[in-house]
């Protein structure tokens, strides 16, 4: 998930499950091969015969105590939202439901919190991910869990000239295997909290196509994108999410996308071009062919 999408989540929660007890916690009901359960750092990302008996112990560390805060983090393990109880912190990238007191309760699920006035909190990592479950330390973090060297694409530290530097930093020419924007912007946690899903909105914006060559673009493709960052990212926050996923409580996102598989086959809302998807990398890419041209040298 994006950073976006983190904060929605973690805004969400703290309105909902904040200030609230938990009464009963069902872990790893469903064993998924790449959902990882941990309490100490040491076993993150552990094999399943590791992680797995890890979630025995959620209940007993969990169970009777009081949810304190939400946050997101991003850092060593990646980015995370942050759910403060006790003295852990319960650290989670996959998605996240919540239901009403009375509501219907799905079967399938990795992490159930059930609260106190009869409400839930559900993790499903139908694709995997993690949940986690460590220690803080008294700055709030989970320990071992390492600061970012990047800065949040929120804050004033990831400006312009920060990014062009961080750009420049990089031999574009030797990138392997792909040497693609798409490979660049969203893989290897290069740039945190930047993920595929809010790529292709950054990309549209930017005018950039997901397959043009990183190293093929100039200065003015690389400020567009710079400037479609700091524009999506807010204005996604802002409007509870994307069109194309759900919130904590099943609605979908209020900002509205230009290229994604909801406007597929539709008019550009720029040049008025039809919106393609292709297949690419093991996944998809969408854009608009006409103001989003290919560059490749």
């Amino acid at each position: 998930m994006s950073l976006a999408e983190h904060q929605v989540i973690s805004d969400q929660l703290q309105k909902v499950v904040v200030g609230k007890k938990i009464v009963q916690v069902i872990a790893n009901q469903n064993p998924h091969s790449f959902v990882w359960f941990a309490t100490e750092p040491q076993h993150a990302f552990a094999p399943k015969e590791v992680s797995h008996p890890q979630a025995e112990q959620y209940a007993e560390l969990l169970t009777g105590q009081m949810i304190r805060g939400s946050e997101v983090h991003f850092g060593a393990y990646g980015t995370f939202n942050f759910l403060y109880v006790g003295d852990r912190a319960l650290m989670f990238g996959i998605p996240t439901r919540y239901y009403a007191a009375g509501e219907k309760l799905p079967k399938r699920h990795q992490l159930m919190l059930t609260f106190d006035d009869g409400s839930a909190m559900v993790l499903c990592g139908s694709l995997g991910g993690t949940i986690y479950l460590f220690r803080v330390n008294e700055k709030g973090l989970a320990i071992d869990y390492l600061p970012p060297c990047f800065p949040s694409v929120l804050s004033d530290d990831f400006s312009e000239s920060f990014f062009l530097d961080f750009i420049q930093s990089i031999d574009l020419t030797k990138l392997r295997p792909f040497k693609s924007v798409k490979c660049f912007l969203a893989t290897q946690n290069r740039i945190p909290g930047l993920d595929n899903v809010i790529l292709h909105e950054i990309l549209w914006q930017a005018q950039v196509n997901p397959k043009s060559v990183m190293a093929a673009l100039g200065q003015a493709e690389y400020k567009r994108l710079y400037a479609a960052i700091k524009k999506v990212f807010p204005a996604v926050i802002a409007a509870g999410g994307l069109d194309t996923g759900k919130d904590i409580f099943g609605h979908f996102g209020g900002y509205v996308t230009h290229a994604s598989r909801n406007t597929l086959d539709k008019p550009c809302a720029r040049c008025g071009g039809l919106i393609v998807k292709e297949a690419y990398m093991g996944g998809a890419v969408y854009y608009c062919p006409k103001c989003q041209p290919l560059i490749v040298k």
